[in-house]
Formats: C-alpha cells, sequence, structure tokens
C-alpha cells in the first residue's frame, strides 16, 4: 500500500467536512435575511440575539468538522456541551421573543461592565502591564457604551433567564436534550471525577501499590460522530428558529445533508473494493 493511498480516506473525509461547513454557513445565511421581515426594526435586540445564537452554532459545528483532532473525548465534550447550552437558550428565548431576548442582553451587558470594574480595581493595585491595561478598559467600556450608557447597565450576579438550565430545557421542551447531552457533556467542561477518572487517570501495574490511580494522557481514537452530534444540535436549532416565524428554508438541513453524503462515500468506497 502506497503512502498517497493511505492518505486518501482522510482527504475525502475533510472534503465532505468543508463542504458541510458550506452547507451550515448556506443556513445561517438564509435564515438570516428571511427573519428581518418577521422582526421589526424597533425589534434591533431580537433579531441580534436570534441570529448571533444561529451564528454561534454555526460557527462551533463548523470549527468542529475542520479541526479532527478535536474529535476526541478529551475536546470535543467542551463543543458539545456549548452548543446544547446555546440551544437550550435559544429555544427559551423563543418562547417569548421579545421580552427574554432583552434580558439576555442586558445580564451579557452587566457581565461585562463587572469584567470592567474588576480590571479598573487592578490598574490601583498592580503597577505592572498598567499601560496596557487601561487600553483594554477604554475598548471594553467603548463597547459597552456603544450598545448602553454605562450608568444605565445594572450588574446581574445571579441568573440571566431567572431560571437554571434544566427549568429552562423543560420549559424549552429540551428536556431530553438536558438530560442526554447537556449533563453528560458537563462532566468534561466542570473536570468532574467521572471524566477525570476516564481520560486522565489509569491504574497502576505494580501490584504492590494497591493499583492505585496515576496521571496518563488517555490515547483515544478520532470519533466522527462527534461531529454528527455537532450537526444534530446545529439543525435543531434551526428548526426551532423556523418553526417560531414559519420559515420556509431552502438550504439543506446539515444534518440530514451530512447522513446521506458520509453514505454516499462509503458506497463509493465498497463498489471500489
Amino acid at each position: 500500500m502506497t503512502t498517497e493511498n493511505i492518505s486518501d480516506p482522510f482527504e475525502t473525509v475533510f472534503e465532505v467536512m468543508q463542504r458541510y461547513a458550506a452547507v451550515v454557513h448556506a443556513g445561517l445565511d438564509e435564515r438570516r435575511e428571511k427573519l428581518k421581515p418577521h422582526v421589526q426594526l424597533y425589534e434591533s435586540e431580537t433579531y441580534e440575539v436570534i441570529t448571533g445564537l444561529l451564528a454561534r452554532q454555526a460557527t462551533l459545528t463548523i470549527h468542529l468538522a475542520l479541526n479532527p483532532g478535536t474529535w476526541t473525548g478529551h475536546i470535543a465534550p467542551l463543543i458539545l456541551r456549548t452548543m446544547t447550552d446555546a440551544h437550550i437558550t435559544l429555544a427559551w428565548v423563543l418562547k417569548e421573543p421579545t421580552e427574554r431576548a432583552k434580558k439576555y442582553v442586558l445580564y451579557g451587558l452587566g457581565q461585562e461592565k463587572l469584567h470592567i470594574a474588576h480590571l479598573e480595581q487592578t490598574v490601583k493595585e498592580e503597577s505592572e502591564d498598567q499601560e496596557q491595561l487601561k487600553k483594554l478598559i477604554e475598548v471594553k467600556k467603548a463597547w459597552l457604551t456603544s450598545q448602553r450608557h454605562d450608568f444605565l447597565t445594572e450588574v446581574n450576579v445571579g441568573s440571566w433567564a431567572g431560571q437554571n438550565a434544566r427549568e429552562m430545557a423543560q420549559e424549552a421542551d429540551c428536556e431530553g436534550l438536558y438530560r442526554f447531552a447537556y449533563t453528560p457533556f458537563s462532566a468534561a467542561v466542570h473536570n468532574m471525577w467521572n471524566h477525570v477518572s476516564m481520560y486522565n487517570l489509569r491504574h497502576c501495574t505494580n501490584p504492590l501499590h494497591k493499583f492505585h490511580r496515576v496521571p496518563t494522557i488517555a490515547e483515544v481514537p478520532l470519533e466522527p460522530d462527534f461531529v454528527y452530534r455537532s450537526a444534530k444540535y446545529v439543525s435543531r436549532s434551526y428548526e426551532s428558529c423556523d418553526q417560531a416565524f414559519s420559515l420556509q428554508i431552502d438550504a439543506p438541513d446539515p444534518v440530514e445533508w451530512l447522513v446521506a453524503e458520509l453514505n454516499s462515500v462509503m458506497s463509493s468506497e465498497k463498489e471500489e473494493d
């Protein structure tokens, strides 16, 4: 077998992932345009929040798909947990778009104001990197003021929605996603024992040490299934938006396109064999 033959499967997969990225992007662009008539100009926050969250989902699945080194239990759960979180947020906002989009924005602005306050306190207490910190503070203040006057921005240290993720998921009809994706992937995000013990510890082979665990960086295979899951999540977010505003979309559904394309590739390979 030649080196060229060995690399062919990887080239084929990467080519499929590039076209998948284009499909996801096309779906985002079409929804961005078709959503405009449904959201009035004075509801710009609603439009920005919905399309922003859709763009976030598209960004995450595209970057996962185009970076095969992330298709492992070490990294992929971090991305997929973020995607489940984004979908629950979007689905919850879509139940009452105008009011909830405003809550979402105001909470984020409040967190930025709090961060600026921490940076300003650091400038007062430390002598190193003061000039860089001052420039960073100026940039952040300009961004914050461009959206809302600083004195009008309140800092909320609680949950932006007034509910936890489980309650939001229940209300947004995403309880299954919360139980079977959000919660399991949280183990990787929060470095919980049920993740760390599987991926970063192994049993010592010396019986005199009572087979205690020692640190390791586990060698794990690449799992394309992680890309499939991300495709499901971005498709689910697209569908939620379509249903909320009765959008008719011509662009292919990401997960359906990906499954059909991979099946086609595998069928072609079998015929060649």
